[in-house]
């Protein structure tokens, strides 16, 4: 073994003679004359002591094994998604907090956990966010396309179907397209995790703009049924009432709900009605 550095600027020579050949491949984060922190090959945090330091051990035993711990439970975050700069600098992070870890500097060590928490947590929200919002942008672009296709071919169409066929398939769109102003208005507010995979996020996305389409749908059934808006839909602009009553359907998220609570409502007056009167015909 060489023997224990005693000046600084001999310190990656001593290290260089312990890793040998691979010590060039490594990302160094501190080399010290007792310790040295790297990354290696596969972005993994590793570390190197002296036989002195082993010998001598930590200031504060509990306390450095509390920070080691933490920090290796730190590594296993889930980092799907990131790219290989952004986990690279979250390990760097963490690498730096074990150095002082190893310093007895235990204060520092914490604090350089917290910053290494607050910027994956960061990074992740980004990477959810950009996941979640691509999804339902996707899947709106979609429906607004479908929605241009049936109107331009909406002769032909309503000849084999029905031209208030036509106006619910234009209710989805404009359904979906409130849903996407809800999504992208409400984005900054959402908390996110990208931990929980792509796939979820994009099921996600998706699903919201589906379930603005259907609200949309089910406003434009109550609209031309008279349930709801009945005043403004007698006018000669039921087209124009079904579409804006559509699209706040699918951006308020809860304009559905309450029409089949109304329509709920209604049912049961209605039934309450019929059997007064048929109560008072009988007696």
């Amino acid at each position: 073994m060489a023997n224990r550095p005693s000046k600084k600027s001999d310190y990656s020579d001593y290290w260089r003679d312990q890793i040998g050949d691979d010590f060039d491949s490594i990302y160094l984060i501190r080399s010290d004359k007792e310790f040295i922190v790297y990354l290696d090959e596969d972005h993994d945090i590793d570390w190197l002591t002296t036989p002195q330091y082993d010998q001598h051990g930590a200031k504060d035993q509990p306390q450095h094994n509390a920070i080691y711990s933490e920090g290796v439970a730190f590594q296993c975050a889930p980092c799907h998604g990131l790219s290989n700069e952004i986990k690279k600098q979250y390990k760097r992070l963490i690498g730096e907090a074990l150095s002082f870890n190893f310093e007895d500097d235990y204060d520092t060590a914490r604090r350089m956990l917290e910053e290494a928490r607050a910027y994956i947590r960061a990074r992740s929200e980004e990477i959810s966010r950009y996941w979640y919002l691509s999804a339902s942008s996707i899947m709106a672009a979609f429906m607004i396309v479908i929605g241009a296709l049936i109107w331009i071919f909406r002769e032909p169409i309503s000849a084999y179907l029905t031209a208030d066929f036509i106006w619910l398939c234009l209710a989805a769109v404009a359904g979906s397209c409130g849903a996407w102003l809800s999504v992208i208005g409400r984005s900054g507010q959402l908390k996110f995790d990208c931990s929980a995979g792509e796939g979820l996020h994009y099921l996600e996305g998706a699903s919201r703009i589906w379930a603005g389409a259907l609200s949309g749908v089910l406003v434009a059934l109550a609209v031309k049924s008279g349930f709801v808006l009945a005043p403004l839909s007698r006018n000669g602009d039921s087209i124009i009432v079904v579409m804006l009553a559509a699209f706040a359907a699918g951006a308020g998220e809860r304009l559905a709900t309450s029409i089949i609570s109304t329509f709920d409502s209604t049912h049961v007056a209605a039934g309450r009605g019929r059997n007064r009167r048929g109560d008072q015909s009988g007696g």
